[in-house]
């Protein structure tokens, strides 16, 4: 999870008031152009002077708001992080947990370089979206270290497993996947794994499909985090 820390005081120069020419862009104008370029071409086509061009301005006048690439990073990260729209919560613990980890597993369909981006700040959004699970934890009655510890494990569980979906890589449990194990089963030397997968769902359980395998992911986390004490 990125340091809530603004990198060189990022959004805090966005509201410098000191004298001279106004700026005549915004942050999320520079955000919106690179999140369009990502999500077409990849975190690779992101330069300097790539920006500036899309903009129609100098690289030159592009370093009046951000200082580099880790820049641009962050405001992309920030400005996807909008994308939240946080339903109010129901103290519900798994519930409101799953309600954000569905919408992030969505987000990294929508925005595939996000398994990539490291921003090592939070924005408005991304610290909106803090706030947020926060609140969401706090039904577990958790120490602040705990809390932020358990926030950290369910985001890096959402970004690893969405990752793997939004890169086209098939999981076990799809595709090639469950294919290439089921051939593999038949040589009968795996025999936990063959009863595994031979177990037939309990009336109402989901069987093994990515959905379940993502949700019963929170819920390990979730009992590890909340659980008996």
């Amino acid at each position: 999870m990125p340091s809530a820390e603004p990198t060189n005081a990022l959004w805090l120069r966005a509201g410098d008031t000191k004298p001279g020419p106004r700026p005549g862009l915004s942050l999320d104008d520079i955000a919106a152009v690179c999140v369009r370029l990502a999500d077409a071409e990849g975190l690779r086509a992101l330069s300097m002077r790539r920006i500036a061009e899309e903009l129609g301005t100098g690289a030159a006048s592009l370093y009046r708001y951000v200082s580099g690439k880790e820049d641009l990073v962050a405001l992309m990260y920030d400005l996807v992080a909008g994308e939240y729209e946080f339903a109010p919560l129901t103290g519900d613990l798994r519930a409101d947990v799953l309600d954000v980890a569905e919408q992030a597993r969505a987000m990294h369909r929508r925005h595939r370089w996000l398994i990539e981006a490291n921003p090592r700040s939070l924005g408005p959004h991304g610290l909106r979206y803090l706030d947020h699970m926060v609140a969401v934890l706090a039904p577990a009655e958790l120490r602040p270290a705990e809390i932020m510890t358990g926030i950290a494990m369910i985001s890096g569980w959402i970004t690893v497993f969405a990752g793997q979906e939004a890169t086209g890589q098939p999981l076990p449990t799809q595709g090639g996947g469950a294919g290439h194990i089921a051939a593999m089963l038949v040589q009968g030397h795996y025999p936990h794994l063959a009863a595994l997968f031979a177990e037939p769902d309990a009336p109402g359980e989901p069987g093994i499909d990515n959905d379940a395998v993502f949700r019963a992911g929170i819920d390990a986390l979730l009992f590890g985090i909340a659980g008996p004490r």
